[in-house]
């Protein structure tokens, strides 16, 4: 997960650091259509952005997110379903960063109902707090239509504690399959999730002799803690051996200190996050979580 306070990284500077000869700046992948949309560079006079503070308190519901989240995507379907819409910003590097000084979360989505934060998918600033868990209770409703929120907060937290879902069926099926796919794995071989993930960052090729290779590359940031990236440890050990010699496979440590710049210049909130990158070095897909197989090679047959 990347580091509080981390630097942005321009593509000038990537050129510096890894001694490329061109980069493209990343593509953004389409947005989902689930309720209106607007770009960061909505708001504000004379043609620059709105900042998140500009823009806070500007609409009932107000929804920061970013692209290709699934957390953010399954909260406006549930939004949608429940008859709300929200006013939807798609953040950028600057505004991330604002909103967690502002509120000490480091993840989207940021949900704000005027000026109050409620926080994000199924945390908040209070443990009873978060976008789904007060949708859930009615206490979101009641919080647009009188702008205060229930009394019995102990009623709140026992809605609280029931488990919210984070992701669409896909997904969930995904991480059914990576769960058993672990459990197969290691069956068959002693070696752990994280001493997996180490063993494939340490047969990595570094970034810039991947980029240079002439192939397409999967950059994969991962952390030793993160749940969903250990589930997914076999399957990609797997892909690398079946995709060898055709897509380089390079796998970085997100929570790593030495990693700060990487993880600023491909803009990643969460782990796994897995970049795509043709062999032009255009990033022509980003996708986050625990992604299914089909998915995963989907996307990698597009980098051959």
């Amino acid at each position: 997960a990347p580091r509080a306070g981390a630097r942005s990284l321009r593509p000038d500077m990537l050129l510096a650091s890894l001694s490329l000869a061109a980069w493209q700046p990343p593509l953004a992948p389409a947005r989902p259509r689930c309720s209106p949309v607007v770009g960061m560079s909505a708001g504000g006079g004379g043609g620059e952005a709105a900042t998140p503070d500009e823009l806070i308190g500007g609409a009932p519901l107000l929804v920061f997110a970013a692209e290709a989240c699934p957390y953010c995507l399954e909260l406006r379907r549930e939004l949608a379903s429940a008859g709300l819409e929200p006013e939807v910003h798609m953040l950028d590097a600057s505004g991330r960063e604002a909103l967690r000084q502002r509120t000490g979360q480091r993840t989207v989505p940021y949900v704000f109902v005027g000026e109050r934060f409620v926080g994000g998918c199924d945390d908040g600033p209070e443990p009873w707090m978060g976008a789904m868990p007060l949708l859930r209770s009615g206490a979101l409703q009641q919080l647009l239509d009188s702008g205060s929120l229930p009394a019995d907060a102990a009623a709140l937290q026992a809605t609280a504690r029931t488990p919210v879902p984070r992701r669409n069926v896909a997904l969930a099926a995904g991480s059914a399959l990576a769960a058993a796919s672990l459990y197969a794995y290691q069956r068959l071989d002693p070696l752990d999730p994280v001493t997996l993930l180490r063993k494939l960052e340490a047969e990595s090729p570094p970034l810039p002799q991947a980029l240079a290779s002439g192939r397409g590359t999967l950059v994969e940031f991962y952390a030793p803690w993160c749940a969903e990236c250990r589930e997914m440890a076999p399957m990609m050990y797997r892909l690398e051996k079946e995709y060898a010699g055709r897509v380089n496979f390079v796998l970085v440590d997100g929570a790593d200190p030495k990693n700060e710049q990487l993880v600023s210049l491909f803009s990643v909130d969460g782990v796994p996050h897995f970049g795509f990158i043709s062999a032009e070095r255009k990033l022509l897909q980003t996708l986050i979580g625990n992604v299914p197989r089909q998915a995963m090679e989907a996307s990698l047959r597009r980098l051959l």
